[in-house]
């Protein structure tokens, strides 16, 4: 039964590119955090894990994180925000922030959440 629990917190997201990544990117969450569209039902608090894939830069990450923001449920991509936690979450941030560069201080005109 706790496999189980274990399973259905994680959350696949595979991103194209750089520019998906900055749209999927939420600086604004204290140590960072990423947007992940999901059918899942989730609660404010949950802990999961995000499997990320860039696919442009073949990189992969495996994020331990907490749900700290829910799409409303009339939106049309229902999707989580999860802040970075663990003993990684630093350097996962600063992974992205490098990956992102300038765009990760600026706003994505195509956000996602």
């Amino acid at each position: 039964m706790e496999q189980e629990q274990a399973v259905r917190n994680v959350i696949a997201v595979t991103l194209k590119d750089k520019t998906a990544l900055h749209a999927n990117y939420m600086p604004f969450i204290r140590g960072g955090g990423l947007y992940a569209m999901t059918d899942q039902i989730f609660n404010l608090g949950d802990t999961v894990i995000l499997s990320v894939k860039i696919e442009a830069l073949a990189k992969k990450f495996a994020i331990p994180g907490r749900v700290v923001w829910m799409s409303p449920q009339q939106s049309q991509g229902q999707g989580v925000g999860v802040q970075f936690s663990g003993r990684t979450k630093d350097n996962v941030r600063l992974a992205i922030e490098n990956i992102l560069g300038e765009l990760a201080r600026k706003p994505s005109i195509y956000h996602t959440y």
